[in-house]
């Protein structure tokens, strides 16, 4: 059985492999023949720009994470790193039989989404210390005679590197003239950070409905600020909880490193016999889960 799954996922990664060489070419090709139709000059009808193969091969869940982790994949890396997990499958297929490619084709998914999920949050946590000066700023140069869009725009200079690196396309739509309650709208539906769909919201409640926007800021500023403080606050009363769950999702692999140096043979059972195959695809399996679970009880919303 997890043989034959491994197979399976295995022809998938080759299908995706090919599905995304051909849609590159495909790309390609209407891109060529879209110059050549501007250089005859002649009257067409306009079309809407197509999308990028990148854009399209990132599913719409995993949009909003690329956007807070700040990676913006294009379609000649999305190749690359296909085929270099596709060759390392075969590898692995060929030297260490199916568990191994199994273990590797699911694991690989899991790292990067942590190592994803890791990034994001630490630039988040960046933000939303940065964002409280950020809209002080703001109030500041709107005291001054400045118009929302140049202070948005202006407060940047002055910044932490976390909201310029958020911030700078905002900006430069700002620069060219863009309303600044739908550049902030599109910024807070790209990233979904809820510290940027509260700015956004009340830049646009504030342009549709009227009064005074420094109020608005000031009041924005002192909810994050509580936010933040609450923020820490529970970050102290789960640290002893998040200890324990280190310790109980490495207690597992800490033992079979350590039966693994005294008695090295002890491992190829997991390796040759079948069912010490079935039985390490289980435990894998109820690892990651456990390692879920545990990760869904501490996080905390609010």
């Amino acid at each position: 059985m997890v043989g034959g799954l491994a197979y399976l996922l295995l022809s998938l990664l080759i299908l995706g492999a090919i599905a995304i060489h051909y849609l590159s070419e495909r790309n390609k090709a209407l891109a060529a023949i879209d110059r050549r139709l501007d250089g005859m000059g002649e009257a067409r009808p306009t079309r809407p720009p197509r999308r990028p193969l990148a854009v399209i091969s990132v599913p719409d869940r995993l949009a909003p994470l690329l956007a807070q982790a700040q990676v913006e994949p294009t379609a000649k890396t999305l190749r690359g790193i296909l085929l270099s997990i596709l060759a390392l499958a075969v590898l692995l297929l060929l030297i260490s039989g199916p568990v191994v490619t199994l273990a590797m084709l699911v694991g690989l998914p899991i790292l990067a989404h942590s190592w994803l999920s890791a990034r994001a949050r630490k630039r988040i946590d960046a933000l939303a210390e940065a964002m409280p000066l950020y809209l002080d700023s703001v109030r500041q140069l709107q005291a001054v005679g400045n118009s929302l869009s140049q202070a948005l725009e202006r407060s940047l200079a002055e910044s932490p590197e976390a909201i310029k690196s958020y911030f700078a396309p905002a900006a430069r739509r700002l620069a060219m003239g863009a309303p600044v309650a739908e550049t902030m709208q599109q910024l807070a539906d790209k990233l979904q950070i809820p510290e940027v769909s509260m700015l956004a919201a009340a830049i646009r409640t504030n342009i549709r409905y009227g009064g005074s926007i420094s109020g608005v800021f000031s009041n924005l500023a002192h909810i994050l600020r509580e936010r933040l403080r609450i923020k820490r606050e529970l970050a102290a009363a789960t640290s002893e909880a998040k200890m324990s769950s280190k310790v109980l999702i490495g207690m597992p692999l800490v033992a079979m490193a350590i039966l693994m140096f005294m008695n090295p043979s002890y491992i190829d059972f997991f390796f040759v016999d079948e069912r010490g195959q079935t039985m390490a695809a289980f435990a894998l399996g109820l690892e990651l889960l456990g390692i879920l679970v545990i990760r869904r009880l501490l996080r905390l919303d609010f």
